[in-house]
């Protein structure tokens, strides 16, 4: 038999009749009238070459054919049952590793939180918090070595999900005392300083030099940092100026750093949560990504910083 021939709604008519012994009744039970009920059963009859059910005083009794089917048919319904049933996800007893990239600045905000939640509500789950290569994120996610990717990101290919959860701004800080007590941070003395940058790809230009190349000036980036939860403590320390998130101000001001709005016009950008879609789709995916999404929306949202 040619199983591309065999329509399945035929072993829910057969296991019905099997059962009710009456065509009517059987037909009833799966929402059939009763001549498609006989249909069906005539369609059964030519499917498996016997008659079946044959008719008699106490209605539709099965053939040695249909007693030998009988288990086969229940045991494949049950099986397709189980198959189509929503699967119980239940995130405490179920045990995985997931892997997170992310910058310093949002592990730092969000392991506490994270991890307290997982003690108690998924304590079986271990998470590999790693640093976030853009150039790998792609692959890592595709290859399942990453779980979630969390930053700032162009375009993406249509198999990954993205969701925008924080908008974010810059500010820059300076220690105490660079500028006289009460003077703003003009575009004249911000070009004259040396500048420290936050970057995670090593190089000295950023997002800031293209906005002042664009109104015919430059600045001198003298040092650069990858690990952004360090440079407030650098600055503090020194008589550079950095131009950072807003989202860092709380460390800024935990350091001494004096806050200023930036003297020229930047841009807002995204901080996106980013996962495959299959990933997405999976239980344990998509019970992390809500997890670390809300995390991120109640505690990371720029503080609100004192600019002079």
């Amino acid at each position: 038999m040619n199983l591309n021939t065999l329509d399945l709604n035929l072993l829910k008519a057969f296991d019905a009749l099997y059962r009710e012994r009456h065509v009517g009744r059987a037909g009833a039970s799966i929402g059939l009238a009763q001549p498609s009920m006989s249909n069906a059963l005539n369609r059964l009859r030519a499917q498996f070459d016997d008659q079946l059910f044959l008719r008699g005083p106490d209605g539709m009794t099965p053939t040695a054919k249909a007693e030998a089917m009988a288990p086969q048919v229940q045991d494949a319904l049950a099986s397709i049952v189980r198959l189509l049933a929503p699967v119980e996800f239940d995130p405490r007893t179920i045990e995985a590793d997931v892997s997170i990239a992310a910058a310093d600045l949002i592990i730092i905000n969000i392991a506490p939180h994270l991890m307290t939640y997982l003690h108690e509500a998924a304590p079986n789950v271990r998470v590999s918090f790693v640093p976030l290569d853009k150039r790998m994120m792609e692959q890592d996610l595709d290859d399942g070595s990453v779980t979630l990717a969390i930053g700032t990101f162009g375009r993406l290919p249509a198999r990954f999900l993205r969701k925008t959860v924080l908008q974010d701004h810059f500010i820059c800080i300076t220690r105490q005392g660079l500028f006289n007590e009460g003077e703003r941070l003009t575009l004249e003395n911000y070009i004259k300083g040396q500048h420290a940058l936050m970057t995670l790809s090593g190089d000295f230009t950023g997002a800031v030099d293209q906005a002042l190349k664009r109104l015919g000036y430059c600045r001198r980036v003298v040092m650069t940092s990858t690990q952004m939860t360090l440079l407030p403590d650098i600055i503090a320390r020194s008589d550079l100026i950095a131009t950072i998130p807003a989202a860092l101000a709380p460390f800024a001001q935990r350091a001494g750093c004096c806050i200023f709005q930036p003297p020229l016009e930047l841009t807002n950008w995204d901080i996106d949560l980013i996962q495959t879609q299959r990933s997405a789709a999976e239980p344990l995916g998509s019970f992390l990504s809500g997890i670390v999404q809300s995390i991120l929306e109640k505690h990371l949202k720029a503080f609100p910083p004192i600019i002079r």
